[in-house]
């Protein structure tokens, strides 16, 4: 401590550097919400008070308290005491003089006695003592006339006898104002105040508002510094309000108040009453710490590994929520979901500060609290609107696709994203809000409320992260969710901490793909034990959004690797999946085809709904299916309510056949409708669509073994992740199609003679499986891997310096791009002949077919049911095809040629055949999208 703060703290003051631009919008941001909540406290203090006519209240007077009686009808206040009087008595009087207290008038007194049948006045029958002349038993009171004294009958108003004591005294000093005799109370605090008719309850009620009021007058008039800043983790994320310790303690300090020795400006020094004390945030830097993130369609989990351990993060909860002990299963999956209520605000806010800056969460809120709203409105699409829940899906929109627009509930103002771009920080350096900044990024958004609450004050900063990302991401993509996520976790640290040496260690990198991680968590949690030879497995991730496959085998390390450090090692391949079958996806198609089968009911009441990217339009569905605000909104409330038959198998104990919900019409109006519920016509949906989703899954293990390893294994582990993959379906289909499985219980199984799968081995020796079943959670120990935070607890366990690694053999193109997602060929006889197939190499050239009269049919799809025997019919969900055009003098006797250049991306020409494919003729670059 200098000599100066040690004069300070002697002389009771102290001064603080705080950063200029939030602690000033603090302060105004304090005075507002102050001013608006005592307010609001008024009209509830005085809506009390207004059911009575009469109230005591202990009223100050200079270093005095009184008490008085307060008149709800005139605004005045009584005195209710004694007051000796002498011949001189009125300066006597005059001895109250900060209220002025008064003799009243007649007019005043006769005032009294209005309504009295209704409110008696409390002074009323009490003696003399009490302020009142008592003659023949009656009342009256003292007034002033012309300068004398005179008793006032208050029935009559006829002058009586004198009594010395009897002087009554008023004011009505507050009569202007409901507010300002409250104020002026709470200023010499405490208020009192008390009802005549002693109702405790009342009482009670005044007590609480009263004591809400008056700690906001005083903070409202003392803006301290630790009044200023205490809810400055609040504001944005809802996390805890600070306490004094958070200011004053030693061990602690706000990371905000230090100010690098090579900054001068953005600072300035506020005066205080208590000594603040400023944290350099790098004493909180958490060295051996990483943190694991899995950016979900549906939801994102976080996990943080430091001493060791192993922690998951709970995001957009509530304040109260953190003192709450009881864990639920999914607290822990973040839903991947934003709520934009008001956009201005948010733009102003957002760019405001680079760092950490001063977003409200009454403009925009995220996760667990977004979706609660989005679940639970009622037809409000004021609400559905603004809320943006396929944050991961927009990551693969470009500028040929349509745009996303949003619309606020604040103004109801329209705001469109931009396609994601790569704007990747300057490594080491402070990020700077610029015009080629990207005005609202909602990935960058998200992330920065992750990185708020990863790097939250009680727990600490994180400078390494890791992520993972879907198989069929082309590396494009995922640079630019990289790059999001670079921007959005760096602007959650503190300011002064991007000018220390500390920061250059700021990462955040892929790792691995999602069901690679996920295999990494569930063998080791299984208790899986490699051996040299390696235990086979296969990976069937069931999300919210898409399936996901993976193969691969669980080893031992080699000694080249153990010498290395290594102890185990995972070695993938052949990764693909279902773009499709996910649980937020069945839940859409199972909203169309309730829609669908009320097809005429929709169209009398001019009900439009959207259709799954995977689905088929109907006939007459012209004037039904709308990409509007509308139509997205009908959709989001049928899913809403078909939730529980997804996910239970029932939609609702008093459905009987038909929901009742409000949808909107054309014109935005609700409307009260009756949809009829065909139950076994759902579930034959869902049966099918996962049926179709393991012929996929087994169908590309027998290709991935084939072709990376030579043969099919004897035994391959199957690992169902995702939570998707806790559906009875899965297990009642699983069970179906192996040899005495009526529960899978980690045996060796074999298929059984009439399983559809059978049909995928042809010909060649097929393995046994084991089963694992889905890993569920713990709620004694919430921190162990289930079927959703397994991916990100299964990254931190392949992260640098853990001893498993892992081989990706599917990165095999020179840029290390994912692999190619698509199987692509033409059609002969209305079934799919496949040219190129998944997972091929980039750059190598394959013959397609021939072109007729100019045009190709070019036919691709992602499901391996094409490399079945008897392939795709055309026109089948999920195979998707387009005319490529040639002139007719190029094309004429030519053959169509193609290789991979992208994930989903192929260049085709013509060519006489394969010697010839130097001179190709007719490039072009065709993008394979849906």
């Amino acid at each position: 401590m200098t000599k100066q703060q040690s004069k300070q703290q002697e002389a009771g003051q102290f001064s603080i550097c705080v950063p200029s631009i939030k602690h000033q919008r603090l302060h105004g941001r304090l005075k507002v919400s102050t001013a608006a909540r005592m307010h609001a406290l008024y009209k509830q203090l005085n809506t009390i008070l207004a059911q009575q006519r009469y109230w005591y209240i202990s009223v100050p007077d200079g270093d005095k308290r009184y008490t008085a009686i307060y008149d709800t009808s005139t605004k005045m206040l009584w005195y209710d005491g004694v007051v000796e009087w002498e011949r001189n008595g009125y300066s006597k009087v005059n001895r109250l003089q900060l209220l002025n207290w008064r003799v009243p008038t007649a007019n005043e007194v006769e005032a009294l006695r209005q309504g009295r049948e209704n409110s008696t006045f409390p002074l009323y029958g009490k003696r003399s003592s009490r302020g009142y002349a008592l003659i023949d038993n009656r009342p009256y009171l003292a007034v002033l006339v012309n300068d004398n004294i005179k008793h006032i009958d208050v029935d009559t108003l006829q002058v009586g006898s004198f009594d010395e004591d009897a002087v009554l005294l008023c004011n009505n000093h507050f009569a202007s104002s409901d507010e300002s005799w409250i104020d002026y109370c709470i200023e010499y605090q405490p208020l009192i105040i008390h009802s005549v008719t002693k109702d405790q309850a009342v009482d009670d009620r005044l007590a609480s508002l009263i004591k809400e009021l008056s700690h906001l007058f005083q903070k409202g008039r003392d803006l301290s510094v630790e009044h200023v800043w205490q809810e400055i983790d609040y504001i944005s994320t809802r996390l805890p309000v600070l306490d004094e310790l958070c200011f004053t303690d030693i061990e602690r300090g706000m990371w905000e108040f230090y100010q690098p020795a090579n900054i001068s400006t953005g600072y300035e020094q506020v005066a205080n009453h208590i000594n603040i004390r400023a944290r350099n945030p790098e004493q909180d830097i958490r060295d051996d710490a990483k943190v694991a993130i899995d950016f979900g369609t549906s939801s994102t989990v976080v996990a943080i590994r430091q001493n060791g351990r192993d922690e998951l993060l709970r995001i957009g909860l509530q304040a109260q929520d953190f003192k709450d002990n009881t864990i639920s299963d999914n607290d822990f999956e973040n839903p991947t979901i934003l709520e934009l209520k008001n956009i201005e605000q948010l733009l102003t806010d957002w760019h405001s500060e680079s760092y950490r800056p001063l977003v409200d969460w009454n403009t925009v809120s995220c996760s667990h609290e977004a979706r609660n709203r989005l679940r639970s409105n009622d037809s409000d699409a004021r609400i559905t609107s603004s809320i943006f829940a396929r944050i991961k899906q927009w990551a693969l929109r470009d500028e040929h696709q349509a745009k996303v627009r949003i619309t606020d509930q604040k103004n109801g103002r329209e705001h469109e994203f931009m396609p994601l771009t790569e704007y990747n920080p300057v490594k080491g350096q402070s990020i700077t809000l610029g015009e080629n900044y990207p005005q609202l990024d909602p990935i960058e958004l998200y992330a920065w409320f992750l990185g708020m609450n990863i790097n939250w004050r009680e727990r600490g900063i994180f400078l390494k992260y890791y992520m993972t990302f879907p198989v069929e991401y082309p590396r494009s993509t995922k640079e630019k969710i990289l790059s999001s996520f670079r921007r959005g976790l760096q602007r959650s640290l503190p300011e002064s901490l991007i000018y220390s040496e500390k920061f250059n260690d700021f990462s955040v990198q892929e790792l691995a793909s999602e069901p690679a991680a996920f295999a990494a968590a569930a063998l080791r949690t299984l208790n899986v034990e490699p051996d040299q030879q390696g235990k086979a497995y296969g990976v069937f991730d069931f999300g919210g959004g898409t399936t996901d496959f993976d193969y691969g085998i669980y080893r031992e390390a080699n000694d080249e690797e153990y010498d290395l450090g290594y102890d185990d090692v995972i070695e993938h391949f052949g990764a693909s999946g279902d773009k499709f079958l996910g649980g937020e996806n069945l839940l859409e198609n199972l909203a169309y085809l309730v829609f669908q089968h009320n097809a005429e009911l929709c169209r009398a009441n001019e009900i439009s709904f959207t259709k799954p990217i995977d689905a088929s339009a109907f006939v007459g569905s012209e004037l039904l299916i709308a990409q509007t605000q509308a139509a997205y909104t009908n959709t989001t409330l049928l899913m809403s309510k078909l939730r529980p038959f997804w996910e239970k198998g029932q939609v609702d104990d008093n459905a009987h056949g038909a929901l009742r919900l409000k949808l909107l019409n054309r014109q935005g109006q609700k409307v009260d409708c009756e949809l009829e519920i065909i139950e076994d016509e759902l579930m034959s949906y869902l049966k099918f669509r996962i049926q179709q989703g393991f012929v996929g899954f087994f169908t590309a293990l027998k290709s991935s073994f084939d072709k990376h390893q030579g043969a099919l294994p004897e035994q391959v582990h199957v690992l169902l992740g995702g939570n998707s993959s806790r559906s009875q379906i899965v297990s009642e289909f699983l069970q179906s199609q192996f040899l005495d499985s009526d529960r899978l219980d980690n045996r060796a199984l074999t298929l059984s003679e009439d399983s559809i799968l059978r049909g995928i081995f042809v010909g060649d020796k097929i393995p046994t499986f084991i089963i694992h079943e889905p890993l569920q959670s713990d709620t004694k120990n919430p921190f162990i891997p289930n079927t959703k935070t397994g991916v990100a607890l299964g990254l931190l366990k392949v992260s640098p310096g853990e001893t498993l690694k892992v081989i990706n053999h599917a990165e095999n193109n020179e840029d290390s791009d994912s692999p190619f997602q698509f199987y692509v060929g033409s059609h002969r006889r209305d079934r799919f002949v496949v040219g190129i197939k998944r997972g091929e190499s980039y750059g190598k050239w394959f013959e397609l077919g021939r072109v007729r009269q100019g045009i190709f049919p070019l036919l691709y799809t992602t499901q391996a049911q094409a490399e079945l025997s008897d392939g795709m019919l055309r026109g089948s969900n999920g195979l998707y095809e387009k005319n490529i055009e040639f002139s007719g003098a190029d094309s004429q006797g030519k053959s169509v040629f193609a290789k991979i250049i992208a994930p989903d991306t192929i260049e085709v020409g013509l060519a006489e055949d394969m010697t010839q494919i130097d001179q190709l003729q007719s490039v072009q670059h065709i993008r394979l999208s849906h």
